[in-house]
């Protein structure tokens, strides 16, 4: 038997979505919840041609729509196929066997997942029992030799942020340090340090069109740096990273952002009214500053989860872990969405055991340095 390399055979299994999800109340893996603008599907239509696709896809133009609307040059800008592929492209640029990552704990897989592809080692800093950033420590950890860190703000799966003071202090203190700040739930925080790439030469930005802009079956990513860390990222980029068609649509996506901005603004509205629904059962959960929620539920978890799924309602039930049991994460979508989730969920409060949350919490908080969140 041929064996893969030694990083492939240590990898944790990926557990995607489960399948038969179109036409449900997609509320598990923090999607938008009602599509991308009509122009875009309608610009789709159009591009749809015999000629458009037997013809590989030109970049510039696109390139230089999207670089106005983020408000940079071409030259900082990396297009990629998502931001999973975004940080594939990271990795291949910039790490070898051996190097060292540092990333809080719990936050988004993919990171170590694509620096363990490449032969690296993985420092997890535990948050602590408010789930904020421990800072000293972190900056401790990086300044071990860290070759890179991945800071998600907010942060999934817990949907917290780190504060801009913070992130200064740790660009100051790592500066040969590649900084990835993941921005992919940005327009539901409101902040953004995109900016910053002119300032921080060890600082680098990923956006996505898979939230809020609706486009997550297209795969569109962009990372944004300084532009000689920029075309060092290009430089060993497969030519051709995102399709004619994904590119098309996203570059008419920015041209309606009052679509992105109503959505966006709604969930905020909504996001807030589901903080009080949880207050007022005595439900623990985490604030968020992203478009979904993670809550502690009970032990009855998984069939809460099933009977919503039976009644045609999606959410991420996380009790396939032991350790994390008795928490579901819940996307915000929109009021006449959210209205449906009450009124299932209010089928199930009998199922809803808020019993030991503490101790529940603190084993949450524990495990958060070790386990694999998705």
């Amino acid at each position: 038997m041929i064996l893969p390399r030694k990083p492939i055979r240590r990898l944790q299994k990926y557990r995607p979505p489960l399948e038969g999800r179109v036409g449900k109340l997609r509320l598990d893996f923090n999607e938008n919840t009602i599509g991308c603008a009509p122009e875009v599907v309608r610009a789709l239509r159009r591009y749809l041609s015999r000629e458009g696709l037997s013809c590989y896809p030109e970049y510039e133009q696109s390139r230089d729509k999207l670089a106005r609307y983020f408000g940079v040059s071409p030259e900082e800008m990396v297009l990629a196929n998502g931001t999973d592929d975004a940080l594939k492209v990271i990795c291949e640029t910039f790490v070898d066997p051996g190097d060292l990552l540092v990333v809080p704990a719990p936050t988004f897989p993919v990171y170590q997942f694509y620096h363990t592809v490449a032969g690296g080692r993985t420092v997890r800093v535990a948050c602590d029992q408010n789930f904020r950033l421990p800072l000293e420590k972190f900056i401790a950890a990086l300044k071990k030799g860290a070759r890179w860190t991945a800071l998600a703000n907010p942060n999934n799966p817990t949907g917290t942020a780190i504060p801009q003071v913070s992130l200064r202090q740790i660009l100051k203190a790592a500066p040969k340090t590649v900084v990835v700040v993941d921005e992919a739930y940005g327009q539901f925080s409101g902040e953004t340090i995109l900016p910053w790439i002119r300032r921080y030469p060890n600082l680098v930005v990923s956006r996505t069109f898979s939230k809020a802009f609706g486009l997550a079956a297209l795969r569109v990513g962009c990372l944004f740096a300084n532009a000689e860390l920029a075309d060092a990222m290009r430089r060993g980029q497969n030519p051709f990273p995102v399709n004619s068609l994904a590119l098309a649509c996203a570059c008419v996506a920015v041209e309606h952002e009052e679509y992105v901005n109503r959505y966006v603004a709604e969930v905020k509205r909504n996001r807030a009214r589901f903080f009080r629904w949880f207050e007022e059962r005595g439900i623990p959960y985490l604030p968020s500053f992203s478009n979904f929620v993670l809550a502690r539920v009970g032990r009855n978890a998984p069939e809460i989860a099933q009977r919503l799924r039976a009644a045609g309602i999606l959410v991420r039930d996380w009790s396939y872990d032991p350790h994390l049991k008795g928490f579901l994460r819940f996307t915000v979508g929109t009021e006449a969405q959210m209205r449906r989730l009450y009124a299932q969920l209010a089928r199930l409060e009998k199922l809803i055991d808020t019993r030991n949350s503490q101790k529940d919490w603190r084993s949450f908080v524990a495990y958060s340095a070790t386990g694999w969140f998705t």
